[in-house]
C-alpha cells in the first residue's frame, strides 16, 4: 500500500507583484501545519518555493506537487477568502 505524503494546502495571504507578473504567497500545509511560501507565474505556469534553509527559490518541478500548489492556488482565487493585495511601486494596495 502506497500512502500519500502529500497535504492540502490553504492560502494565508496572496501579494500580486505586477512588475514580475506573479503572485507572492503563503501557504500552510493542513498536516504538519507548515508555512510554505511561493511565488507563482500565472502566465508563464511556473511556480518557485522559497528553501529557508539554502536561502533561495526553487522551481516547483515535480508533477504532483505542482498540481497541488497550482490547484490550491485557484482555488484560493476563486474563492477570495484569502486576504490580497497588489504591490504598486513600495505602496501596497488591498485588492
Amino acid at each position: 500500500m502506497i500512502t500519500d505524503t502529500r497535504f492540502k494546502l490553504f492560502f494565508k495571504h496572496m501579494v500580486e507583484l505586477p512588475h514580475c507578473e506573479c503572485v507572492f504567497c503563503s501557504a500552510q500545509e493542513e498536516h504538519t501545519g507548515r508555512t510554505k511560501i511561493y511565488l507563482v507565474f500565472q502566465g508563464k505556469h511556473k511556480i518557485y518555493a522559497r528553501n529557508g534553509i539554502k536561502g533561495n527559490w526553487e522551481e516547483v518541478l515535480d508533477p504532483e506537487d505542482y498540481t497541488l500548489v497550482w490547484d490550491g492556488f485557484e482555488q484560493a482565487i476563486m474563492e477570495r477568502k484569502v486576504p490580497s493585495f497588489v504591490a504598486s511601486g513600495t505602496d501596497f494596495v488591498m485588492a
